[in-house]
């Protein structure tokens, strides 16, 4: 598959820390990212939706555009399954029991790059509709990175 005929099948937007916790471990999320290589949530009393829906609904090759609160960080590509590790002993990451290894497409590093999320909420959302402010800002952070990667003959599907 050529880079001109590859379209992701989803575009999401998710945060990275436990509940009511973002000050604590937000922080962490560019070393998750950066030197553990995935994306993932905890498991949380009421999250069972947002779990099963990142578990079994996020695909490979999706792209998916982590945030903290308002701000994004990073622009991800989902490059395997799901999978989940009960025992982590990395302090900054043995919260997060459902993983998906991903690829780094772009940094967020001096938030100039990107605008921030009009509406965040919720872990995980799927861009669902097109004429969303989110989903526009997502897909067009997106559309840039693809047109570097091609342009320097990088393989978009994975």
């Amino acid at each position: 598959m050529t880079n001109e005929t590859f379209t992701p099948n989803n575009f999401w937007h998710m945060q990275m820390h436990p509940t009511d916790e973002q000050g604590d471990f937000a922080p962490n999320i560019p070393y998750i990212l950066e030197q553990c290589r995935f994306i993932g949530l905890g498991e949380w009393e009421g999250g069972q939706e947002q779990i099963e829906r990142f578990r079994h609904k996020m695909q490979v090759n999706d792209i998916v555009a982590i945030r903290d609160g308002a701000k994004f960080i990073a622009l991800v590509q989902v490059i395997g399954g799901a999978y989940q590790i009960k025992n982590d002993s990395d302090p900054r990451t043995k919260w997060i029991e459902n993983r998906r290894p991903i690829r780094i497409l772009d940094w967020e590093i001096d938030g100039k790059k990107v605008r921030e999320c009009p509406a965040p909420m919720g872990a995980i959302n799927r861009c669902t509709n097109d004429h969303a402010e989110t989903t526009q800002i997502i897909k067009e952070w997106y559309e840039k990175v693809a047109t570097m990667m091609t342009a320097r003959g990088v393989a978009l599907p994975v």
